[in-house]
């Protein structure tokens, strides 16, 4: 995803360019609609209100390198531990979902959803109710943000609750490689301004962060 939403180019996308599969797995909160935000682009508006903490994801995309990579505007990079950095690319609207299509926030006003990584995928999670006819738009500031650093560490907590669960003992018996669940480091490498380095609260590893918004 690009976060300079003035600068796109290329032709307009319209809604005959959308894959069927991403209208169907539009949930019926949303709709997609030329976005406020880039004229060239679709954008995901609200039709029904959504409350505060809703969650939608996972984004959905092809698995690459770095370096496989064409174009930054529509992925993400998840830390693997046995294959670092890949990106999540949704270039091809093929391989993504209707997340795809949810445009960056031109200000801290702007923006009512932020991204989170749970067991290497991400999801974007409403940072604040999103009223019918107001876009859905996001940015990554990190725990910078206070709303922001305390949603996350409400997910920390409700997942260190189900990791601790019966179920979930069960389950790393059963599949030692595969079940526990994880919050942990992403980033989007977006902007020209060098990105300012970060530790998370969890095993000490670094994300590296867009520039902050505002």
């Amino acid at each position: 995803m690009n976060q300079n939403t003035t600068e796109s180019s290329g032709a307009v996308e319209t809604l005959a360019d959308v894959p069927e599969h991403v209208l169907k797995g539009l949930p019926e909160e949303v709709r997609l609609f030329p976005s406020a935000v880039d004229k060239t682009r679709l954008g995901v508006w609200a039709t029904k209100s959504i409350l505060k903490g809703k969650k939608f994801g996972p984004f959905l995309g092809d698995k690459k390198k770095r370096s496989q990579v064409k174009s930054n505007v529509y992925m993400w990079e998840v830390y693997y531990p046995n294959l670092g950095w890949m990106c999540v690319d949704a270039t091809d609207p093929k391989k993504g979902n209707w997340l795809r299509y949810v445009n960056w926030a031109r200000s801290g006003k702007e923006q009512n959803l932020f991204p989170l990584e749970i067991n290497r995928t991400i999801y974007y999670k409403t940072l604040k109710p999103i009223e019918p006819g107001q876009e859905l738009l996001v940015w990554y500031n990190g725990e910078d943000n206070a709303e922001i650093a305390a949603a996350l560490e409400e997910e920390r907590a409700q997942h260190r609750s189900k990791r601790h669960s019966p179920k979930a003992r069960k389950d790393q018996v059963e599949d030692p490689a595969g079940s526990s669940s994880h919050l942990g480091p992403f980033r989007n490498l977006m902007g020209k301004k060098k990105p300012r380095r970060v530790k998370t609260k969890e095993r000490g590893q670094q994300i590296q962060s867009r520039t902050r918004l505002i």
